[in-house]
């Protein structure tokens, strides 16, 4: 199967507000777009993508983050597409999955942050749908999402839901997967179901994130 998500993709877009956005596969050479764009979240969006508190992101954090090889570990990001008005990108989302390796049916980690700025204009939606395309590219079945336990509202809405699992880990953290919806590689909206309500849900832009997000294995 031929496969949109590669090297070479890109993509423009409008966000509500009028912000112009590009999409592209993440590459090393963007590790200061991020640890700048990371600089402007606030600690309230820095908690609820992390889960814990986080300062800064180290060189062996952007590393992990930036140096990926597009299979098992898959990250694309969206820059203002007219930069800081200085010459410089400006990172406004990043979007992610790391396959778990030995697990059936084939299941990734999923996540999706957008910066504060731009909060509601549709950028996560549009990141998680390309998520969504180029796993199943790839050949992913599931997204595991984590939540905190703690967060009741969260937790009801996870019931109502009906994902194909959810468990309680140690940490406090809430795992839960999530069948992948079929969506194209240029689909504008989500079609309806259980992920995309999940979605929906978190209001303050985040949707989950990665379990042990900045180490390596």
């Amino acid at each position: 199967m031929d496969r949109h998500f590669t090297a070479d993709y890109v993509e423009r877009a409008t966000l509500r507000d009028g912000t112009r956005v590009v999409l592209r596969l993440t590459m090393p050479e963007d590790k200061e777009i991020l640890r700048r764009g990371f600089d402007h979240w606030s600690p309230e969006s820095r908690y609820a993508r992390f889960l814990v508190p986080k300062q800064r992101l180290t060189d062996e954090e952007l590393r992990y983050l930036c140096e990926v090889d597009q299979e098992s570990h898959f990250s694309l990001g969206a820059v203002r597409e007219d930069g800081d008005g200085n010459g410089d990108p400006v990172g406004l989302g990043i979007a992610r999955f790391i396959r778990l390796p030995g697990v059936e049916p084939p299941t990734a980690e999923a996540a999706v942050a957008v910066a504060d700025e731009v909060h509601g204009q549709g950028l996560g939606r549009l990141l998680l749908l390309r998520l969504a395309a180029a796993a199943a590219e790839r050949g992913i079945e599931l997204f595991r999402c984590d939540v905190l336990a703690s967060n009741t509202t969260m937790k009801a809405l996870i019931d109502q839901l009906a994902p194909v699992r959810s468990v309680e880990v140690t940490s406090g953290v809430l795992s839960i997967d999530f069948p992948l919806p079929q969506v194209s590689a240029d689909a504008a909206e989500p079609p309806a179901g259980p992920l995309y309500r999940f979605f929906r849900a978190a209001a303050d832009g985040t949707f989950g994130r990665v379990r042990n997000f900045w180490k390596r294995d």
